[in-house]
């Protein structure tokens, strides 16, 4: 039985319906009624290719849709220096960090790439929040993207920039516009 769900901001115009998850479930649901799929491995990776192949051998077209269409969210901290964007990338180790350890805060400013930052990296639950995340200047993070839509076979992206401050995340945002422009042109 399905009930009727009321976006009322939304009211009155057509807006597309879309399955977002981070498990398996949500793949399956997906599937089953025809819908777009976004998996949000911009902090679930786990279940990443595992979801997308679900989807697409399950898929159902409907009259929402006649084929399969996925996204995938990505975090993304591109600057002019691999260096500049590591720092950026700090805020958000610091913030899933908080989340692990339940000392959440504010956001907090960037800080230089450390040791013990770079360890925190490591730790496999943290690495399960950061696998897909894309961080360096326009050419390291357009490498690390093509590689990435070749290999889940994503037919969109959802950029996801956690930044502390709006400059760096228009910056950043405007960077990694250009590269995936770039990449269009070149396909």
């Amino acid at each position: 039985m399905r009930s009727k769900v009321r976006a009322t901001i939304a009211e009155g115009t057509d807006v597309p319906l879309y399955i977002l998850g981070s498990s398996t479930d949500s793949a399956h649901l997906a599937a089953k009624n025809g819908l777009p799929y976004a998996f949000a491995s911009h902090f679930a990776a786990t279940h990443l290719f595992n979801a997308l192949k679900i989807y697409k051998e399950e898929f159902k077209p409907s009259e929402f849709l006649k084929q399969p269409y996925t996204l995938a969210g990505i975090n993304v901290f591109v600057a002019d220096t691999d260096e500049e964007a590591e720092r950026l990338f700090t805020i958000l180790i610091k913030m899933f960090f908080g989340v692990l350890t339940g000392t959440k805060e504010p956001l907090q400013a960037p800080t230089e790439m450390n040791q013990e930052l770079k360890e925190v990296m490591n730790h496999p639950a943290m690495h399960q929040f950061l696998k897909y995340s894309f961080v360096g200047s326009k050419q390291t993070v357009k490498n690390q993207i093509m590689e990435f839509v070749v290999k889940t076979g994503v037919d969109e992206l959802i950029a996801v920039s956690t930044m502390y401050a709006l400059e760096d995340r228009i910056k950043s945002t405007k960077l990694f516009a250009e590269l995936m422009m770039a990449i269009n042109e070149e396909r």
